[in-house]
């Protein structure tokens, strides 16, 4: 078996072709990883961009890519050419830290390419997911790499960090400590037609109150104290990404705002609730600005 970490770096750039904005691809770096979890051998190319000649202060701050070396580079095909040779094995499991370079690498296959599919690649990996699985670190937030590091003991001294190649072996270091074959089989995904839908389908946030993918019984709402069902006392109304309304409880006087978001995924529609308990209405005010509770106390004398 067969496992290539790939690594990318890229730059921002208007394009009239596409009329926007496009992420070309200026290096790429690999390392390829036996089935005995030894490093055999790395891959680097430095890729001469032609979108845009200038780079963004944001990449050359991070990299360090000066456009002198740029200009040394080669033409994307072609080092997408000797990538595909160098990988070799067809059944090789190609992995990148999160699918956002796997994004970028299919935007870049489809403008130089024309190519709806990445060429080098029939079995594909999360690593990022897959790492953060492993050491159950949760999904409230994205691992960083360096992070992945820092809690493996992994040291990055010596490495030139948001440098493709160096990046791609710090990965690949990360992957063989993490390594577990039972579980890494459920996470590597055949790059067929299905796999590219899911990887291109663009997340929708419902905002009308009707759509059929808004199932009725999540707009409903039982209180938090009593258990009783809440009426609504207000329309819905679509703000901050989420169908909000007001609610009361007649049993306790309780009074809520709900938030009722739906999303529409590739395998359908996900929706999130959320039942926030509004504070109690201050105390009436009386002629003089007094509260409403009873007077204590005599009068004062003449």
């Amino acid at each position: 078996m067969t496992y290539v970490i790939l690594d990318l770096e890229w730059n921002g750039a208007y394009t009239r072709k596409t009329h926007g904005f496009f992420n070309e691809i200026i290096e790429i770096g690999a390392v390829k990883i036996n089935d005995r979890l030894e490093q055999e051998d790395t891959f680097h190319a430095v890729i001469r961009p032609v979108v845009s000649r200038k780079l963004t202060t944001l990449v050359q701050d991070l990299t360090g890519i000066g456009e002198e070396e740029l200009e040394e580079g080669e033409p994307f095909s072609r080092a997408v050419s000797r990538l595909r040779r160098w990988i070799g094995d067809r059944q090789a499991v190609v992995m990148t830290w999160s699918t956002t370079d796997l994004m970028v690498l299919l935007e870049n296959c489809r403008y130089f390419l024309h190519s709806e599919r990445i060429p080098f690649m029939n079995r594909y990996a999360d690593l990022q997911a897959y790492c953060q699985a492993r050491l159950h670190y949760g999904t409230a937030q994205q691992m960083g790499l360096s992070r992945a590091c820092e809690l493996l003991e992994i040291p990055e001294e010596g490495m030139e960090l948001h440098r493709a190649l160096d990046d791609s072996i710090l990965t690949g270091q990360v992957f063989t400590r993490v390594y577990e074959p039972a579980s890494f089989a459920g996470a590597v995904r055949a790059a067929d037609r299905e796999f590219y839908d899911r990887l291109t389908f663009k997340t929708v946030i419902i905002s009308d109150i009707h759509d059929e993918h808004v199932n009725r019984e999540d707009l409903h709402f039982r209180c938090e104290e009593c258990g009783r069902p809440l009426r609504r006392a207000g329309e819905w109304k679509f703000r901050s990404r989420a169908f909000c309304a007001d609610f009361l409880c007649r049993a306790c006087e309780r009074k809520y705002t709900a938030r009722v978001q739906v999303k529409l995924k590739y395998d359908g529609p996900v929706t999130r609730r959320k039942l926030i308990l509004k504070p109690p209405d201050p105390p009436a005010q009386t002629a003089d600005g007094a509260g409403g509770a009873e007077e204590s106390g005599a009068a004062s004398p003449a």
